[in-house]
């Protein structure tokens, strides 16, 4: 599955360009990425081996319409994200895959040419939503993240009295 990225997709802030930059100014791994590594990244999501790659195949896509649907894409992209948070010499992570899923859909993928194209690939049979926010919760402001660290002390805690059942 490849996803065609046409070269007005690679001008700044228009389609791939602009996906990526929302990719990297929210990545919710431990540590961050560059917005290099963001433009590689949703490359290799929507097929391609490389940023450079989608970059030379640019102008060998047709105007036909991709057999292929949001949710293809997605759960391509949520592979290749979990295999970012889980690289050898990252940190230790636990994935969340229905945060995972509602991160992407956060993803402005809509902005590419194909959609703008063929709106109907971006209907979705499944839509995944965020609970709402728990302050009581303990996991703190990884209670939506895709990603819990699982090693070092993560939980944050308003109330520093409090036990480990989240009780004051």
């Amino acid at each position: 599955m490849i996803l065609p990225v046409f070269p007005t997709d690679l001008e700044r802030h228009t389609g791939l360009k602009k996906a990526a930059r929302v990719l990297f100014k929210t990545w919710p791994g431990v540590k961050p990425i560059s917005h290099t590594q963001a433009l590689d990244i949703l490359a290799e999501g929507l097929g391609y081996q490389s940023y450079h790659h989608a970059k030379k195949l640019t102008s060998s896509w047709t105007d036909a319409r991709p057999d292929i649907d949001i949710n293809l894409i997605e759960w391509s992209l949520s592979l290749v994200l979990s295999d970012q948070f889980q690289k050898p010499g990252k940190p230790s992570v636990s994935i969340n895959l229905g945060n995972l899923f509602a991160y992407i859909q956060t993803i402005p993928l809509q902005h590419l040419t194909v959609f703008k194209r063929f709106p109907e690939l971006l209907e979705r049979r499944h839509s995944f939503q965020l609970p709402p926010h728990d302050a009581q919760s303990p996991f703190g402001r990884y209670q939506h993240s895709a990603v819990i660290p699982l090693a070092g002390d993560w939980r944050t805690h308003d109330n520093d009295d409090s036990d480990e059942s989240g009780q004051p």
